[in-house]
């Protein structure tokens, strides 16, 4: 009767993270191009992970809300060059000061880990090649 148990709770938790998808509020470049627009810089928040299923982290650029991240998902967006900070948010506000040149591309991992009472956030500057390799785990936004 546990096992049955078990497999009953493991149904609910992969039924109930579908509903947590990835949501994007900033219009996606097109992922055929590596760069829609060369005066900008494009950036890809990654989240490959799929623990804790049912948690979203809102992501900013600056000031300006991006979205949300669910399991195996991605944001994707472009912006002018300078200075921002990417943030995301769940118990915690984990920080990433970036500095966007014109015609890069920016891979950013996002990290859930256990918090007190909800998920904790961090993000880390990934290269190309580990970016690229996470994006394969990933599915894009839907647009909101």
């Amino acid at each position: 009767m546990k096992f049955t148990n078990m497999l009953l709770m493991l149904g609910a938790v992969i039924a109930l993270s579908s509903g947590c998808a990835t949501k994007q509020l900033v219009p996606l470049p097109d992922q055929t191009k590596v760069i829609e627009d060369p005066s900008k810089a494009r950036i890809y928040v990654l989240r490959p992970i799929f623990l804790p299923p049912l948690i979203p982290m809102t992501v900013s650029d600056g000031d300006q809300k991006i979205g949300s991240t669910g399991p195996h998902g991605y944001l994707c967006w472009e912006r002018a060059p300078g200075e921002t900070e990417i943030r995301s948010k769940s118990e915690n506000t984990a920080v990433l000061p970036l500095t966007c040149k014109a015609g890069e591309v920016y891979y950013i991992g996002q990290h859930a880990r256990v918090g007190f009472s909800y998920a904790r956030t961090a993000l880390s500057l990934l290269s190309e090649e580990q970016g690229k390799e996470k994006m394969t785990k990933c599915k894009p936004p839907h647009i909101k």
